[in-house]
């Protein structure tokens, strides 16, 4: 298990606030959601990772803030007859690793993510400029407060494995630092201002 997210599960349900951009504190609510989410991905780590190929850890260190999430999917974990998982086979590429933002109204709002690496043409697999990843799930209308960071994994595993594009390298998708998530979260904001029909987004 992740020590951060190890040590943090155990300070639960000691509501120690997760310092957000620029010091902002989530919620009370928010926090004791997030709680119990811990507790549950530390509990099911195991199982989640052998059956669904996907793995959550808290990106701070310390396990203190709980509003950035750092996801992997195991690049196993995609069909492998299918044209994400055969070409992240080619690559040699081993998962794809993305970056889950909470939001102050979460759960009622949908967290943000981005993909940081592997880097994919942009529209490829739902993959937006600065690794933005566009998904009816994590619109407002899309999104069901009931879901768990290990169920939102799952789902976004299932979706990109539905789209086509292509995978350009191993590199990352952009700069892994707040720059990069402030340009991610305003190209997803323009994208979701423009459309309605996501599963139009993925070309090749």
């Amino acid at each position: 298990a992740s020590s951060s997210s190890a040590a943090a599960a155990a300070a639960v349900p000691r509501a120690t606030p997760g310092a957000g951009e620029e010091g902002e504190e989530l919620p009370r609510r928010c926090m004791q959601r997030l709680g119990r989410e811990l507790k549950q991905i530390e509990a099911h780590r195991a199982k989640t990772l052998s059956e669904h190929g996907v793995e959550l850890d808290l990106s701070d260190p310390s396990g203190t803030d709980l509003r950035a999430w750092r996801l992997r999917i195991l690049s196993s974990s995609f069909d492998q007859q299918g044209s994400l998982g055969g070409q992240l086979r080619a690559l040699c590429i081993d998962a794809v690793e993305l970056e889950v933002w909470i939001p102050n109204h979460f759960p009622d709002e949908p967290p943000k993510v981005r993909v940081l690496q592997p880097s994919f043409k942009p529209g490829s697999f739902f993959v937006h400029q600065h690794g933005a990843l566009c998904l009816e799930l994590l619109t407002r209308q899309g999104w069901p407060s009931a879901t768990t960071l290990p169920m939102l994994g799952v789902q976004i595993k299932n979706d990109m494995s539905q789209g086509k594009g292509t995978v350009s390298g191993p590199g990352p998708m952009g700069d892994p630092g707040p720059a990069g998530r402030s340009a991610a979260w305003a190209a997803a904001r323009k994208i979701e201002s423009a459309h309605s029909d996501w599963n139009s987004f993925s070309t090749g």
